[in-house]
């Protein structure tokens, strides 16, 4: 992997809570939802309840959909460049795998048509493309734009979104065909949502930005106990990311001030995350805060790396996140498991908790 740095240098947000990283930021922190009744029911007649951004029309179909979630989080993150920075930006768009019943369908090469038609940006198109991998999908994304800015020196940074919706008739099916569902009578489920999240990322910091975030490591892995597999779990696979990313940003996890995951109800994600911390804590700590967007957004699926990432970088340039070294985490169903830490300036004070 390569060496280059990265530095978030500002990012967007579209989801039920905000169409901005600040907005969503604020209300995240503030444990706000938009859980509601929908107009979809399951096999009992009960209506389903989901996380939805009520302003996209629900007649629209799910490409548009996804277009719509994913042109917002970029026209966010891009907003006060001029048009001659946006035409040497590549983008990098996380979506979910086509294994998934109702997900994200390929957005290339409609993504780049739909943000010049809704929103007069012309990003750079030959580099620009999309990975179908899941939960993992935008840290995964984020390890490609450091391979594209070590070989092409002369790109002044990259874009790097993910995007997903389970507000669809196959996607809601699909998962409550897998029992994953939140329903009355299965505690032990998730509430679906949608989100687009989008990251500029660039080798230096700005000059004039008063706490400079860096992406200081990556790491991925692979978990042999998924839901559907018979093997025990023991939270391998992320631990094996969360050493590779702890490893390259020279930092322990006894040193981490608060971690971000992608959790989203279910029983197996959270014994997923203490087994994994367990590995790696071998000093004692009394506690590292443990942030949930799917507390207040449901399952984002693809979404969620980049969604945390996002809310992490608003927390530390807003000073009220724990401290400036905050691991973040993604688990796909199929076995994937990301990570990436993410450092603000040492000199960074909290103001405020969330």
């Amino acid at each position: 992997m390569s060496a280059t740095p990265l530095c978030v240098a500002a990012a967007g947000m579209a989801c039920p809570l905000g169409l901005s990283a600040e907005s969503a930021g604020a209300a995240l922190r503030a444990r706000m939802n938009r859980f509601k009744r929908s107009r979809y029911h399951d096999d009992d007649g009960a209506p389903m309840v989901l996380s939805e951004l009520s302003t996209l029309a629900p007649e629209l179909r799910r490409e548009e959909r996804v277009l719509g979630l994913l042109g917002m989080a970029v026209a966010s993150a891009v907003r006060g460049l001029e048009g001659a920075e946006l035409a040497h930006l590549p983008l990098l768009v996380g979506t979910s795998t086509p294994k998934r019943p109702g997900g994200v369908p390929e957005v290339f090469p409609r993504a780049l048509e739909h943000l010049g038609q809704a929103h007069g940006l012309r990003l750079e198109g030959t580099l620009s493309r999309s990975l179908a991998q899941g939960n993992t999908a935008g840290l995964r994304a984020l390890a490609e734009a450091r391979l594209l800015l070590a070989r092409h020196p002369r790109l002044p940074g990259c874009l790097v979104a993910a995007v997903d919706s389970f507000i669809n008739a196959s996607s809601l099916d699909g998962l409550l065909r897998q029992g994953r569902l939140l329903r009355p009578d299965n505690s032990d489920g998730v509430i679906p949502g949608e989100a687009a999240a989008c990251l500029l990322v660039t080798r230096r910091p700005r000059r004039d930005d008063a706490c400079p975030l860096r992406l200081a490591g990556l790491g991925f892995g692979q978990e042999r106990a998924t839901l559907q597999s018979d093997e025990p779990l023991r939270g391998l696979g992320l631990a094996q990311a969360y050493r590779e990313a702890l490893a390259e940003g020279g930092v322990d996890v006894a040193e981490v001030d608060f971690r971000v995951a992608d959790a989203s109800g279910e029983g197996y994600g959270f014994k997923e995350l203490s087994l994994a911390l367990s590995r790696l804590l071998h000093k004692r700590r009394e506690s590292t805060p443990l942030w949930l967007p799917a507390e207040s957004l449901g399952e984002t699926g693809a979404a969620s790396g980049l969604v945390a990432l996002a809310w992490a970088s608003v927390a530390m340039r807003h000073g009220y996140a724990p401290g400036p070294r905050v691991l973040i985490s993604t688990s796909d169903s199929a076995g994937g498991r990301a990570a990436v830490l993410l450092r603000g300036p040492d000199t960074y004070t909290p103001r405020g908790m969330p």
